[in-house]
Order: C-alpha cells, then structure tokens, then sequence
C-alpha cells in the first residue's frame, strides 16, 4: 500500500455508541454513574460523552430542533456487561433503578449469564448482564 491515496485506510478506525437525549448531560451522568466513571463535555453544551471501560466511547447529544427524534425504545440498545452473579446483578439494577431507570422486566439467568431489561430515564433500551467470565 504504497498508494498516498490509500494511506487513510491504514489509520486506526475507532467506534462509538451514539445516543440521542433530550438532556445529553443528565443522561451522561446516569450512564456514568453506572460504569463508575465521570463525564466529560463534549463538542459543544448539547453533547456528552462517557468512557465505557473496554468498550469505546457513548456519545451523547441533543438532536437538532430541525430534525427532532421522538423518545422510545428502538431495536437497538445500550448493553453493559461486567462480570459477577445474579446477586450483583440486583444491585447494578437497584443502582439503575434509583437513578431513573425502569425495568421492562424480572431478571432472569440465560446461559450466557444473567441479564435485566431496564429503561434508561429517557426511554432507552438498556440491558444490563453479568457473567462469570
């Protein structure tokens, strides 16, 4: 690849979550709060960002007036995993819970660990699993 024009492929590509959010830094504070980091400003005052511990980036932002996005929850969901059991899974969503979130429904044990369907405070889908490994 000795391309000049090729160069820019070769440059590492990094990935982010984005989340649109009628308050993108109260949001910004629930997720941190749940991954135990702080957030940080973005761009500008409509944006936020936290730093999802080994996984990238979540991005937060306050969708333009000229092109609203209705709240709701999508097919498309924020995951947060970290490892322990079903009793450390109740307190994460006890924890969410008190932060504003709603659960959708009982956790339950999966083979792959066990998860709890919750509701972000803006009516995003968010799953929170815990694993042995």
């Amino acid at each position: 690849m000795s391309d000049p024009a090729l160069l820019h492929l070769m440059k590492p590509v990094a990935a982010a979550l984005v989340l649109a959010a009628d308050d993108p830094e109260a949001l910004a504070a629930f997720y941190a709060a749940l991954v135990e980091v702080s957030a940080s400003p973005g761009f500008s005052t409509a944006h936020w960002r936290v730093q999802l511990p080994g996984m990238g980036c979540l991005e937060l932002y306050r969708p333009s007036r000229q092109r609203p996005l209705p709240q709701g929850r999508g097919r498309l969901a924020v995951c947060l995993k970290r490892p322990g059991d079903r009793d450390a899974l109740e307190l994460w969503m006890e924890q969410a819970l008190a932060l504003g979130a709603q659960r959708c429904e009982e956790p339950r044990q999966e083979s792959f660990g066990c998860e709890v369907w919750l509701l972000d405070p803006e009516g995003n889908g968010l799953l929170l699993l815990v694993s042995a490994a």
